[in-house]
């Protein structure tokens, strides 16, 4: 299928790689862009989606730097479009997260000559690392001011993308799980010229695998953390240590599976909550674990495991749970049947699959170690 071109230009350090990675999946093609060989400048694209990204060299501060990058990207456009049909660009992208907004008052002009070349195609704006909504709001009325003080790109700027590319956990614990991926790419599609646009439908078939990744990403780092809490915890200490961890990974995926918030998806999450590792599902594989052979429960290698497998099995019942609501093949009311996947498959599942895993880890392996167990049984064997 005939694709659009999105030509991603941003500041150096500000995760445009992270972003593609996130867009695209590991399912990525490379390749150099065109002619003008430079390792700076690369194609990237997965088959299942409407768009390619080009990504160019990072714009560094200084004077020296910045025309350089600039320079890079706008003789890499003239030759593109003068020679090149292929790579013609249908929608740029600039990226930069709430450090380098700060300058990009300063730096719009630059950003502008370097994609002089492509008059009239549309920008979004790209907010990487949007953590924390004071910095991103600060950031989103920097940048539309810098378009809208100067009249020739006051109609230029089509959207501002706030985005979290891959999850990250904070001192306290909390994590800030994948956003604005989803969005991007629905509004980037629909940019994109009437002979170049997927369907609706085969955006949201992509859109569902990644939702699927993101949601899988968020449990992974709950499980780390889970790991975590395990070697400091005495042998199979009450779920109270992991409770929190469980709670922050289910609220996580609920946000990346678009469950509002309300009074029916608290209810709904409460109930994977309560079910978890204080309830019967994590009391029953706390039991089952116990009773596998071979175990020595005093050690702190096994109750990492057993605490990281607790708060991976919850995280990922609760993401089956929530991909059925969003698929709309159930509702935020259908409790007891969430209730009924947690306590009949997923317990004896979990230990079922582990009690053979268990007694191949080794007697000192680290919390990576433990994690890439976990993650492999578990790629072998859905759990719900």
């Amino acid at each position: 299928m005939e694709k659009g071109n999105v030509l991603v230009v941003g500041y150096a350090g500000v995760g445009k790689s992270t972003l593609i990675k996130a867009v695209l999946g590991n399912d990525i093609e490379k390749k150099p862009a065109s002619k003008y060989k430079s390792e700076e400048f690369q194609v990237y694209e997965n088959k299942g989606l409407s768009f390619r990204l080009i990504d160019t060299a990072g714009i560094e501060p200084g004077v020296f730097k910045e025309h350089k990058a600039v320079s890079a990207v706008k003789k890499w456009s003239g030759e593109s479009i003068r020679k090149e049909a292929e790579n013609h660009i249908s929608v740029v992208w600039f990226c930069v997260d709430k450090y380098t907004a700060k300058l990009f008052p300063k730096t719009i002009d630059s950003f502008m000559n370097a994609i002089s070349v492509w008059r009239n195609v549309p920008i979004v704006v790209v907010i990487t690392q949007s953590y924390k909504e004071s910095d991103t709001k600060e950031s989103v009325e920097i940048i539309e001011k810098a378009f809208l003080s100067k009249k020739k790109y006051a109609t230029r700027l089509t959207e501002v993308v706030e985005v979290v590319a891959k999850p990250s956990v904070d001192e306290n614990g909390v994590i800030s799980p994948p956003k604005g991926i989803v969005e991007l790419i629905e509004i980037t599609n629909g940019l994109l010229p009437d002979g170049f646009q997927a369907a609706e439908k085969d955006i949201a078939r992509y859109n569902l695998t990644r939702k699927r990744v993101m949601a899988h990403a968020v449990v992974s780092v709950a499980t780390l953390t889970g790991i975590t809490a395990g070697f400091g915890a005495p042998p199979f200490a009450d779920a109270v240590i992991l409770q929190p961890t469980e709670k922050i990974v289910i609220e996580s995926i609920s946000k990346i599976w678009g469950i509002k918030k309300g009074k029916k998806a608290k209810e709904l999450i409460d109930s994977i909550v309560n079910l978890g590792t204080k309830g019967t599902v994590g009391k029953a594989m706390v039991s089952g674990l116990k009773m596998i052979p071979g175990l020595n429960i005093g050690a702190a290698v096994v109750n990492a495991f057993v605490a990281g497998t607790i708060v991976f099995a919850i995280g990922e019942g609760a993401n089956y749970i929530f991909e059925q609501v969003y698929m709309g093949k159930r509702s935020l009311e259908d409790i007891e049947w969430a209730k009924e996947t947690l306590e009949d498959k997923l317990a004896k599942n979990v230990v079922d699959t582990m009690s053979t895993a268990v007694t191949e880890l080794p007697k000192n392996a680290g919390k990576t170690e433990i994690l890439n167990m976990i993650l492999e049984t578990f790629a072998k064997k859905s759990i719900a």
